[in-house]
């Protein structure tokens, strides 16, 4: 009776000292914040980040939408908003010119928009 009763403790001793081995996982790649000229889709539908930027060309906003970023060449932003690196909400839609002054970037008319800390 011992002897089974010992044989059992040892047994569970063995099972216990084994731990299952961890399964990993792959985890999904996260892509970096990619740069595109191209202006997101329900632009006049939602408010818009951005970021003023003086460049030699003119006056541009960086849009964040999502983790993609947008530069874009706004024809009417109140000369008050063109500081560099002043923070935008915005909302704008797409003009088929492009703007007079950087011309590689799409032109938007701004509908809406408010300087943001």
């Amino acid at each position: 009776m011992i002897r089974i009763a010992l044989t059992g403790i040892v047994g569970l001793m063995i099972v216990s000292c084994h731990s299952p081995k961890k399964i990993v996982e792959e985890q999904p790649k996260i892509e970096p914040q990619k740069e595109t000229n191209q202006v997101p889709a329900d632009k006049n539908e939602v408010f818009y980040l951005g970021l003023v930027q003086i460049l030699d060309c003119g006056v541009t906003i960086q849009i964040t939408s999502g983790e993609t970023k947008n530069t874009v060449s706004p024809i009417n932003l109140d000369s008050k908003l063109q500081v560099n690196n002043l923070r935008l909400k915005l909302k704008f839609k797409q003009v088929d010119e492009r703007a007079s002054g950087c011309m590689e970037f799409q032109a938007i008319e701004i509908t809406e928009v408010f300087a943001v800390r």
